[in-house]
């Protein structure tokens, strides 16, 4: 009797199983076509040379870069921010290399920072 009653209750569990399956099979399309007809390659937005120039540059290079910009102190750190993400830290550690100057809180003392490293780096020539 139970054996029974067991079969019916997974014979039951199957078929509720079943029903739902057939309804998400017929909504795929089965056309030969369809299936023969190899996916089309995705087309990539095209990035703007500024976006894969910036990538392919070194932090380095964006330094001296930034070096250059004599006229505005604020723009020249607005620079060294876009090469080395901002990360203020009220108790920085020492700083040793270019990216620790990214802690600094106060706005003067990290533009004096990013332009004694960038002063530092030998110049580039290609």
């Amino acid at each position: 009797m139970r054996i029974k009653l067991l079969i019916a209750v997974l014979s039951l569990a199957t078929a509720v199983d079943l029903v739902a399956l057939v309804p998400a099979a017929l909504a795929q399309p089965t056309t030969p076509a369809a299936a023969e007809k190899p996916a089309a390659p995705v087309k990539q937005s095209a990035a703007s040379a500024d976006e894969v120039a910036s990538k392919t540059v070194s932090v380095a290079e964006k330094a001296q870069k930034c070096l250059k910009i004599e006229d505005k102190p604020d723009d020249r750190l607005h620079c060294y921010d876009d090469a080395v993400r901002p990360q203020p830290n009220p108790n920085p550690p020492p700083v040793k290399g270019i990216r620790d100057c990214r802690h600094i809180v106060d706005v003067d003392q990290r533009l004096g920072c990013f332009d004694g490293f960038a002063v530092q780096i030998p110049k580039f020539t290609h």
